[in-house]
C-alpha cells in the first residue's frame, strides 16, 4: 500500500473556496483505479488547516493519479495558498495476519 497524505494552510478568504475544490474531487479520485480510500479533514483546533490522506494499492496506481486531470485540479487549488502544502507519502509492505 502507499499513503499518500496532503496539509495545507489555507488563508481564511479563500477557505470555502478550497473545501468545495476539495469536495468535488473526492468522489473521482475514489473511484480512480487502485485507491483504496480518499478522504479530506479539517483541523479541528484550526480551521485553516485542512487535510486530505488516500491510500493507493500500488505506486503505480498513485504515478497514474498524479499525472491525472483531478490532481491537476488540486495542484491548481494549491496556487491559491499562501504557503506551499506538506506532501507525504509512506508504503507498507502487505502482510497477512491470521487469527487463530
Amino acid at each position: 500500500m502507499i499513503y499518500a497524505t496532503i496539509k495545507v494552510s489555507v488563508p481564511p478568504e479563500k477557505r470555502d473556496e478550497i473545501i468545495l475544490t476539495f469536495k468535488s474531487i473526492l468522489g473521482p479520485i475514489r473511484r480512480e483505479h487502485g485507491c483504496n480510500s480518499c478522504h479530506c479533514s479539517v483541523d479541528i483546533e484550526d480551521q485553516n488547516l485542512i487535510y486530505m490522506s488516500a491510500e493507493w494499492q500500488t505506486k503505480r496506481n498513485l504515478d497514474l493519479h498524479l499525472r491525472s486531470p483531478l490532481f491537476s485540479v488540486l495542484l491548481g487549488a494549491m496556487k491559491l495558498l499562501d504557503k506551499d502544502p506538506e506532501i507525504n507519502f509512506a508504503s507498507t509492505a502487505s502482510r497477512q495476519v491470521r487469527w487463530k
